[in-house]
């Protein structure tokens, strides 16, 4: 079983979508509005206001047990100023438990040897807060050769002074993952035996180690004036070994990265000037990394000769925005941005020749993209109690993928520099309604452009050029209705278009085809009891559209499913027994297809689990 509790949470979130992998240390992750999460990165991931993604841009979620997090905030689309750098649709805050005194313990079993433990503990003494956790997972998978093994621990530690103004502290973490991938499977193969392991895969998997540290200060100078800064260093290590095809080699991939960073936010509010309330703040943030990329070509995990690829790259990113927020009345909110990134880096490849026992290096600068300015703009209109009317409009941007940006090719040869970022402009209009406080629904239509897409000139020279142009748009609707205390409904249905509005120079024929992995609609709906003896239960569902496996579009289209799930359980006052049931309804289903031929990993059986929890 790929996903964890965490993942369920963003899966339930209006318009988001999902693509389990389950390639051991390669799970899977969501994606939003419209983007092609194996292939894109558009969402940036913030951890207790620390950026946590690889320097190849995807998310890693993997360290995080449920245990330890304390709320989850997604932000759809393109105004959010606070981010630049893979914030192209919007970014997910993850927010970890921190202060107050608690004790809580929890432990689960179920399918496919599946055992989980965590503890977290916190004591708070009103100045010096200390917060702790270790949490640990293994299970055999569904599949075959799908076993994973992974542990975390954390510890937090902040002083506040009697007066409030002054709190300072510091978070470290430590992760380790081992884990075996089973491979993809033709569809003849995933339909008779979807339990199976691709033929080819018997020694595919990976291992991962995490490393965090981050020092925190909040300041407030006067009611009105507070700053907070945060720097943190990590280092990201990923080994991983993955086969193809029964034609293909087996490859040995290692990602090596080292992170710094510091983020700064000033912040100024008044609330007794001309407008009832205006807010400014100004951050900035600052980023280095140093990556290694490296592959070779292996035999059951053993790697003879030199690597076929060996990047050591490196970069410098600053980024600053600052922010007006103004009630202007008691019914009309306004809200204008402006953000700013700005890159350098170089990076050195090394092409070996075993034949001739010679090697060549190639350093290059990163191409120069100047500064990215980025406007944001947004508007709410209250014209009634529990009615709001709301549009927003963002620029966000995406860098070319190494080693373009670098002004390199994959051969470790130099190409033209001569290429520019992406832009990606969209726009929002939504109404939000509560006209009762035991119902609350949410419409609104969404619309992306993504222009300057950095795309191959197809012309023989391996140079790149800003060709390419996307848009995406759609529909959500939410509703929230509680008919009674003990009861809660909820539901979501999106409508997700995406298309190669201009596909480049010698992709002519994909002009408005439909961008591959998006399906064409998410939906999910649940029921939630709630007895106040202590009984609870609750049975959701997810749906989600089939979609195009290839960019041409000569495919049939696949991959959608119906997954109901359900969970009964008893609380006391400081314990809680419970029981789910994952797939209630045994669907046979995708959980995700990457390629028409060999690329299709089943979705997990019913399975079935309890676990028990202690809360003081």
């Amino acid at each position: 079983m790929a996903f964890f509790i965490y993942m369920e949470m963003l899966k339930k979130v209006p318009g988001a979508y999902y693509g389990d992998w389950n390639q051991g240390v390669v799970s899977g992750t969501i994606s939003l509005r419209g983007f092609d999460a194996n292939h894109d990165a558009p969402l940036t991931l913030i951890v207790d206001g620390i950026p946590h993604n690889f320097g190849y841009g995807k998310m890693d979620i993997q360290p995080f047990f449920p245990l330890e997090i304390d709320r989850i905030e997604v932000v759809k689309g393109t105004s959010d100023p606070r981010y630049g750098l893979l914030n192209i649709a919007g970014n997910v805050n993850l927010h970890t438990k921190q202060g107050g005194n608690f004790s809580d313990t929890r432990l689960l079993a179920g399918s496919y040897s599946t055992y989980d433990a965590g503890l977290a503990a916190g004591h708070d003494d009103g100045n010096f807060s200390q917060s702790y956790f270790a949490g640990y997972r293994q299970t055999d998978g569904y599949r075959e050769h799908s076993d994973l093994k992974k542990g975390a621990a954390s510890g937090k530690w902040f002083y506040t002074t009697n007066d409030q103004k002054l709190s300072i502290g510091a978070i470290a973490r430590f992760f380790g993952m081992d884990a075996n991938a089973p491979g993809y499977l033709s569809k003849a193969e995933a339909d008779t035996d979807p339990q199976q392991a691709a033929a080819f895969a018997f020694s595919d998997g990976g291992e991962q180690e995490n490393q965090h540290i981050s020092g925190h200060v909040d300041y407030a100078f006067t009611d009105r004036l507070t700053w907070s800064v945060k720097s943190y260093y990590q280092h990201l290590e990923r080994t991983r070994w993955c086969r193809w095809s029964l034609g293909g080699d087996q490859q040995e991939r290692v990602n090596d990265d080292d992170q710094y960073g510091a983020i700064s936010t000033l912040t100024y509010e008044i609330s007794d000037g001309f407008i009832p309330r205006l807010k400014f703040d100004w951050g900035v943030d600052y980023q280095h990394q140093d990556n290694l990329t490296q592959r070779w070509k292996t035999d059951n995990r053993v790697h003879d000769g030199n690597p076929t690829r060996d990047w050591d790259s490196s970069y410098h990113y600053w980024g600053s925005y600052v922010q007006a927020d103004g009630d202007v009345t008691e019914w009309l909110r306004l809200i204008a941005a402006m953000r700013v990134d700005t890159f350098d880096g170089d990076m050195t490849s090394r092409v070996y020749d075993d034949e001739a026992g010679t090697i060549s290096t190639l350093t290059t600068d990163m191409v120069d993209m100047d500064y990215i300015w980025q406007p944001k703009a947004g508007i709410i209109i209250a014209p009634w109690d529990g009615y709001n009317l709301y549009g927003n409009y963002g620029r966000t941007f995406q860098t070319p993928a190494s080693p373009t940006l670098y002004g390199q090719n994959s051969s470790g040869s130099a190409i033209s520099s001569d290429i520019d970022y992406s832009k990606n402009d969209g726009w929002e209009l939504g109404l939000k309604a509560s006209p009762y406080n035991w119902v609350s629904a949410r419409v609104d239509y969404w619309q992306m452009i993504a222009t300057d897409e950095v795309r191959e000139k197809n012309d023989g020279s391996g140079d790149y050029i800003n060709a390419g142009e996307t848009t995406r748009k759609g529909w959500d609707f939410s509703l929230s209705v509680r008919p009674h205390d003990w009861i809660s409904l909820w539901g979501s249905y999106s409508v997700i278009d995406a298309k190669y509005t201009d596909p480049g120079p010698g992709l002519e024929s994909r002009k408005d085809n439909d961008i591959e992995n998006i399906p064409e609609f998410a939906s999910k709906a649940g029921i939630d009891f709630s007895h106040p003896i202590g009984l609870y239960s609750n049975l959701w569902v997810e749906i989600q559209g089939d979609y195009e496996i290839d960019p041409d579009n000569i495919r049939e289209r696949d991959g959608a499913y119906t997954v109901w799930n359900w969970s009964l359980g008893y609380k006391w006052e400081t314990a809680t027994l419970g029981f789910e049931i994952k797939n209630l309804f045994d669907e046979s289903y995708y959980s995700f297809i990457w390629d028409s031929d060999q690329g299709f990993n089943p979705g997990d059986e019913r399975s079935y689990y309890v676990w028990v929890s202690l809360n003081y």
